[in-house]
């Protein structure tokens, strides 16, 4: 999961779960492909940029891995969507980062009523 929160200036980067990612290690491919994502992930650079790119969606967006700088070395993808204020101010946002073929289908619903449920909690 990652999420950030605060303005453009002040925000914060929260990453948590990458334990996750591996659960379902089949070959040591997969883990070299984990550890250049967790080297990403540290610069949070990158993801930031990609999480801003969340400031322009209406709701959901999803990061393909071959189509993303950020994922294209290493077969994930990310869903991700914006969460505001009661102002419809963008606070934050929150995501869920897998393989690729991750189940879209149980994804992109959870993490739009994830983001809308924090937005309405935050108001």
């Amino acid at each position: 999961m990652a999420s950030r929160a605060g303005g453009d200036s002040g925000g914060t980067l929260i990453v948590r779960g990458q334990a996750n990612l591996l659960d379902d290690i089949t070959a040591m491919a997969d883990l070299e492909r984990i550890r250049v994502l967790f080297e990403t992930l540290e610069t949070k650079e990158m993801m930031l940029r990609v999480l801003d790119l969340t400031d322009k969606a209406a709701g959901v967006q999803i990061f393909l891995g071959a189509e993303n700088e950020l994922f294209k070395q290493t077969g994930c993808s990310i869903v991700v969507a914006p969460y505001r204020s009661s102002q419809e101010t963008i606070v934050g946002a929150i995501g869920v980062i897998g393989p690729t073929r991750m189940n879209y289908a149980r994804i992109i619903p959870l993490v739009d009523y994830t983001a809308k449920l924090i937005g309405d909690y935050i108001g």
